[in-house]
């Protein structure tokens, strides 16, 4: 206690996401008054913050047991319920605070949040309207443009996110999630190094923050599989040459495919920091296995292509095989990415990533 006030040290350790200390200080105030909601609070952002997630589904419980008519324990417990991916109910809880208080930001921005996490068909629209009135309401939130930018990008309007991000940027330079955001859209777009420029940003302005090196992990598996499509298809000139019996041109042919793979990852290596490196260096260790799958699929084929292109006389029936097996890998990678969520996203990166090699410069400027 400070100077009297219950409240100030909890709420001073919660603010520096000291949580072992604040869930101590805030246990200690509970033990005096332990229905007081304002401390409630605290506790479920406590146990948020040390990922005890069962527990703060409790204490969530408990706040709106305490507090039914307070729409901030609703939206507390909003996001207790998306941490245990309770999706359909977190819009509930969600909607029942916009009911309570349709006037603050705040509960249209945890409505948003909610649907965000959805997939059911109106997940994306209905997203976009609860942040869109979150910015009518309050028209300085960040948070809102980043939610807006969210529900852009998922729909396959990458331009328009764009937008919505830096205007998150203009109103907060230092936001992480606008910045995480902003890496993304540059991963789909074919542009890795301002990727990696992002997300050291994102970083430098949330050392603690998780989300940056997920992505940055995400950004590496997406590098190893752009990488695997060069392994598979850039054998694939050496093969048919060496297939019509040209044998020169396939052996050149396969000498590019070879020393085309390093120069697509040396020059995303050098945008990254050196911190970036360090922390891909565990990465192994973080993803799962299946994961890479699919890079040992496309080293085991496109090396076989190699060594075909490199020997430079191919039968025929051993190039139709070779093809053939090609097209149903490529198939099966192609039928995968349509089912992912991320699928429209995706597409849509894939119309930046053509007006970036067409030497397009209309896209707003990068901060």
């Amino acid at each position: 206690m400070i100077d009297g006030d219950p409240y100030a040290l909890p709420e001073a350790l919660v603010a520096a996401q000291r949580w072992d200390a604040a869930l101590s200080a805030v246990s200690t105030g509970l033990a005096r008054t332990p229905d007081d909601p304002r401390l409630i609070a605290l506790l479920v952002r406590c146990l948020r913050g040390l990922h005890r997630r069962q527990e703060a589904v409790d204490a969530a419980q408990r706040l709106l047991t305490v507090s039914p008519q307070d729409p901030y324990g609703f939206r507390l417990a909003t996001l207790v319920l998306l941490d245990m991916d309770w999706v359909d109910e977190a819009i509930g809880l969600a909607r029942r605070a916009v009911a309570l208080d349709p006037a603050t930001a705040a509960n249209h921005l945890a409505l948003s949040r909610a649907w965000a996490a959805s997939t059911r068909t109106e997940a994306r629209s209905e997203q976009l309207a609860a942040a869109r009135e979150a910015v009518q309401l309050d028209p300085h939130s960040a948070d809102a443009q980043v939610q807006i930018g969210a529900a852009l990008a998922a729909d396959g309007d990458p331009r328009a996110a764009r937008l919505a991000y830096l205007e998150a940027l203009r109103l907060d330079p230092q936001h992480a999630a606008a910045l995480n955001n902003l890496a993304v859209l540059d991963l789909h777009a074919g542009a890795p190094d301002a990727a990696a420029r992002h997300l050291a940003a994102a970083l430098a302005a949330d050392p603690q923050g998780s989300v940056a090196r997920r992505n940055l992990d995400a950004m590496a598996v997406r590098m190893i599989h752009r990488l695997s499509w060069w392994m598979l298809l850039a054998p694939v000139p050496a093969v048919v040459a060496a297939g019509g019996g040209y044998r020169l041109a396939a052996r050149v042919l396969a000498a590019v495919a070879v020393l085309g793979m390093p120069l697509i990852a040396l020059r995303w290596w050098r945008a990254l920091t050196p911190g970036q490196r360090a922390h891909l260096a565990g990465l192994p260790e973080r993803v799962r296995r299946r994961t890479l799958a699919w890079p040992l699929v496309a080293a085991v084929v496109g090396g076989v292509a190699l060594v075909l292109g490199g020997i430079g006389d191919v039968a025929p029936w051993l190039l139709l095989t070779y093809l053939v097996g090609l097209g149903y890998v490529a198939l099966v990678r192609w039928s995968t990415a349509m089912t992912g969520r991320s699928w429209r996203a995706q597409r849509a990166g894939w119309g930046e990533r053509l007006r970036r090699w067409a030497g397009r410069r209309d896209d707003p400027p990068l901060p």
